[in-house]
């Protein structure tokens, strides 16, 4: 079976395209652009460079292609900052999603789709309600998990409509080497990594430190992918989550431990959400109970890798 993967260059992305050529699966990638890194020149020969709001190029990738499944994870992940940025991402989750599947329905009808949504659907929960579960009701409160409700939709539309077999996949937190952005892992990271260097003043700047999140390393979130890809029900929804919660402050204290520095740490209001939920934490019992699935890789190990990852990317910039 072929799987092709919608924003194959990006995190999660890139690490689904690797793990799924490691089990010999044969793949293929849309994605906006090729891939930047030297070392993923498999990946750029398998990728197909389109906007997914161009519906004939799409259409003719897919007749081309020919894909056995479609793992969906295109998309524009901004939490922070989504508030003045709204319009591009509703741009790029909503009607994307709606090109995709009206796509996939003219030129391949019958193909799996695994639509890629996010925990952040579910908005402020109380704790007395965590874990979250399937079952809690979407509350979202900001642009992003907006969008990502509505692709939630987008697919069961094709669902309920049409049998398409979709399967909704609502990964929590995901850390590790590649990741970038405005997300706490990089944003430590990408800071520390700087000041080794001397590319800044040994001073970090930090948002809300007292959030409790669930992390998950993103080669376990791809392992999970895999599972619903191959396992999942269709018109069904699936948590990926740790089940293990972690304040923010200590993940920043982890990576400082393995920093070659002491920064002082500097709060800065303005890297507080508007909307930000105290703590999250997952349950993934229904995905668990399609087959062995376990969140196994270390949170140290997450850690070190993301800001080995870092320090790469800051001595590339200088070079």
């Amino acid at each position: 079976m072929k799987v092709l993967i919608t924003g194959i260059t990006g995190f999660a992305g890139s690490h689904l395209a690797r793990y799924l050529r490691s089990q010999g699966v044969e793949i293929a990638g849309i994605d906006l652009q090729l891939p930047a890194e030297p070392d993923e020149a498999e990946v750029a020969s398998l990728t197909n460079c389109c906007n997914l709001a161009d519906t004939p190029a799409l259409l003719e990738i897919l007749k081309r292609e020919a894909p056995g499944a479609i793992v969906h994870l295109a998309a524009r992940a901004q939490v922070a900052g989504a508030w003045e940025d709204a319009a591009a991402i509703m741009e790029a989750n909503i009607v994307c999603t709606q090109s995709l599947m009206q796509a996939v329905h003219e030129a391949a009808p019958g193909t799996r789709v695994l639509l890629i949504s996010s925990s952040e659907v579910y908005g402020k929960v109380a704790d007395g309600r965590m874990p979250i579960t399937e079952e809690h009701p979407l509350r979202p409160d900001n642009p992003y998990s907006v969008s990502k409700a509505a692709q939630e939709l987008i697919g069961l539309q094709y669902f309920y409509t049409f049998g398409a077999p979709v399967i909704i996949a609502r990964p929590f937190n995901h850390i590790g080497p590649g990741q970038k952005g405005n997300f706490v892992v990089p944003a430590f990271a990408g800071q520390i990594a700087a000041i080794e260097n001397g590319l800044r003043e040994p001073v970090i700047r930090a948002g809300n430190l007292d959030s409790q999140r669930d992390f998950t390393d993103v080669r376990d979130i791809v392992r999970a992918y895999w599972l619903l890809l191959t396992e999942g029900q269709p018109g069904q929804v699936y948590n990926i989550a740790s089940g293990r919660v972690h304040r923010i402050r200590e993940i920043l204290d982890k990576l400082i431990e393995l920093a070659r520095i002491k920064p002082r740490i500097e709060n800065v209001p303005e890297l507080m959400r508007p909307s930000d939920t105290p703590v999250v934490i997952g349950d993934a019992t229904k995905l668990k109970s399609l087959g062995p699935w376990e969140a196994s890789v270390p949170l140290a190990d997450s850690l070190r890798d993301a800001l080995d990852f870092w320090r790469r990317q800051s001595q590339e910039s200088q070079a």
